[in-house]
């Protein structure tokens, strides 16, 4: 569905049926309430979980970051002015000169993105080295700072993952 175009929002998932909702709640070990909340607001769910739930869609976690974007756009941060520094990062991805999330801190101090984020430098750590954890909104906080879509983070993220 999402290859032929038919598929454009994150919360359309359930309209094909791909897969059954309340299978995939009880997968992922949430209550019915809770996993429709996920649904509304997907920034909540950790990786993870989008991980799991696209392969159940026969998708790659990037291709969920697509409907998730597309469906509730990122911040109007990305329209503040970057400094050089920050907005090199954008480049050095597209030209494939950063393939994973662990090459961004060969540029930056893991402290200065986790300040930037509201986060405690040793939760950032510990994320980065369990990315199954990394939740959604930090993963996109951290594309904002360098204006990279959600969907071109989880393709770093998959690359950290064996």
């Amino acid at each position: 569905m999402f290859v032929s175009g038919k598929l454009k929002f994150f919360s359309e998932i359930f309209n094909f049926d791909l897969v059954p909702k309340t299978v995939v709640a009880k997968d992922l070990g949430k209550e019915k309430g809770r996993f429709n909340e996920l649904i509304a607001g997907p920034e909540e769910f950790i990786y993870q979980e989008i991980r799991l739930f696209a392969s159940w869609c026969d998708m790659a976690p990037y291709e969920m970051g697509i409907l998730i974007e597309t469906e509730h756009p990122g911040n109007a941060a990305n329209d503040q002015p970057k400094t050089d520094k920050y907005a090199a990062i954008k480049p050095m991805v597209a030209e494939k000169k950063i393939t994973r999330l662990e090459d961004i801190f060969d540029y930056f101090h893991k402290s200065a993105i986790a300040k930037k984020i509201g986060r405690k430098a040793t939760t950032l750590d510990r994320y980065l080295k369990n990315v199954d954890n990394f939740p959604i909104k930090d993963i996109r906080a951290i594309g904002e700072l360098f204006d990279l879509k959600l969907s071109e983070m989880l393709k770093l993220i998959e690359a950290e993952t064996p």
